[in-house]
C-alpha cells in the first residue's frame, strides 16, 4: 500500500532529485495530479478495487435507490427468485423502454452523482432478493495519508511525473507518459485474469476428462 505522501516522495526524487514531500504550490499541484490520475484510470476501466456488492430485498417496488458512490453496474443485476434460481435483469437506456415487451426483465438507471442514482426495474418478482454488483467512484487522494486505491500505485507516480514534465516542456515527457500508459494497460490486463484461488485444469493428451491439479 502506498499513500499520497509515498507517491509524491518518489515523484519528487525523480523530478527534483529530492526524496521528500514537495511544499507550497508544488505540493498542491502534484497532489491534484495524483488525484486526477486515479480518477482518469477509474473512468477508463473497471477495477476490482472499486467493486461493491449490494443486496436488497424486493417488495413490489420497481424503483430502488442505489448506494452513495454508485458509478455503474459491473454486470446485470441478479434476482434470486422464490424457486431459488438467479434471473438477470439486463440494463438498457431509458429511451429503449419503448422497444421492450411488458414481460421482459430489464432495468435502467436514472440520476447523477450529485443527486444520487435510482435503478428502475421491469417485471420484478415480489418478496425476493436482488444482488447488484457495481463499480463505485474512487475516494481519490485528498490528504497525504490517503492510500492509493489502484492496484498499481506506481502508475500514479509515473503519471504525476508525466504531468510535471509536460508542464515543463521537458523532453522526457513522452517517455514517462508511455511508461504510465504501459502500467495502465497492465492493470487493465490483470483485471481480465481469473482469480488466483481457482483450480487449475489440465487436459491429458488422449484423455476425455480434465484433471484438477
Amino acid at each position: 500500500m502506498k499513500t499520497l505522501s509515498d507517491i509524491l516522495v518518489e515523484a519528487n526524487a525523480y523530478l527534483d532529485l529530492d526524496a521528500s514531500v514537495p511544499t507550497g504550490s508544488e505540493l498542491t499541484t502534484r497532489s491534484n495530479y495524483a488525484n486526477r490520475a486515479v480518477w482518469e484510470a477509474s473512468a477508463i476501466a473497471q477495477f476490482s478495487e472499486f467493486e461493491k456488492v449490494y443486496h436488497v430485498g424486493v417488495s413490489t417496488l420497481a424503483s430502488i435507490p442505489l448506494p452513495s458512490g454508485f458509478k455503474e453496474f459491473q454486470g446485470a443485476p441478479q434476482l434470486l427468485t422464490s424457486q431459488g434460481r438467479y434471473e438477470p435483469y439486463m440494463e438498457i437506456k431509458p429511451s429503449e423502454i419503448f422497444d421492450m415487451e411488458i414481460t421482459d426483465k430489464y432495468c435502467y438507471v436514472l440520476g447523477n452523482p450529485r443527486e444520487g442514482y435510482t435503478a428502475v426495474f421491469n417485471n420484478l418478482e415480489a418478496n425476493c432478493s436482488l444482488t447488484i454488483i457495481y463499480q463505485r467512484f474512487p475516494t481519490g487522494l485528498l490528504t497525504l495519508t490517503d492510500v492509493c486505491e489502484l492496484p498499481d500505485p506506481e502508475y500514479v507516480t509515473s503519471k504525476v511525473e508525466s504531468f510535471v514534465l509536460q508542464s515543463r516542456r521537458d523532453e522526457r515527457f513522452p517517455i514517462k507518459d508511455a511508461e504510465a500508459e504501459r502500467r495502465l494497460r497492465n492493470m487493465i490486463g490483470r483485471e481480465s485474469k481469473k482469480p488466483g484461488g481457482g483450480n487449475n485444469q489440465i487436459r491429458r493428451v488422449g484423455a476425455s476428462n480434465y484433471v484438477l491439479d
